[in-house]
């Protein structure tokens, strides 16, 4: 454990952003174990307004909010990856993010929202994964709008 954990769960945090902003759902999913959580919290409710349960579900969700978002671009940029703890076989990391969307009449990508992500991983056979990631947002962009929720 080390630098080379370190680098791989840096780059599958890298992953996570190239696979869903590229629609690929089945790479996306593959980023977590079997059992994983998937959850959004916004600052104005007392419960996660996002909540998916298990691989394949977290698949179905990435699948369904690609359908949703039809013509725009996704773009998530995660930097200032942060480990608070760091063992053999978990860790747990805090990441913060940028959220950009751009459509066909866009002459630039519009700023959606911003957060911090909180995970929780596990050293796997298939590599480091996503045992629970949290996405705390700084605001509340609007859960009431499908436009909203199936961007994140």
């Amino acid at each position: 454990m080390g630098v080379d954990d370190k680098l791989l769960i840096q780059e599958v945090v890298a992953r996570y952003s190239y696979s869903y902003d590229g629609g690929d759902a089945d790479a996306f999913a593959q980023l977590f174990v079997e059992d994983a959580i998937f959850e959004v919290i916004v600052p104005t409710q007392s419960r996660p307004v996002v909540s998916v349960l298990s691989r394949a579900a977290i698949r179905e969700w990435a699948v369904q909010r690609h359908e949703l978002t039809g013509g725009t671009q996704a773009r998530h940029y995660q930097s200032g990856l942060l480990f608070d703890e760091l063992t053999a076989n978990t860790a747990r990391t805090r990441t913060m993010l940028l959220l950009t969307r751009q459509g066909t009449p866009d002459s630039a990508p519009l700023l959606q929202l911003t957060g911090v992500y909180h995970d929780i991983w596990r050293k796997t056979g298939e590599g480091w994964r996503l045992v629970h990631r949290v996405a705390h947002l700084d605001r509340d962009p609007g859960f009431g709008s499908t436009d909203v929720v199936q961007s994140i």
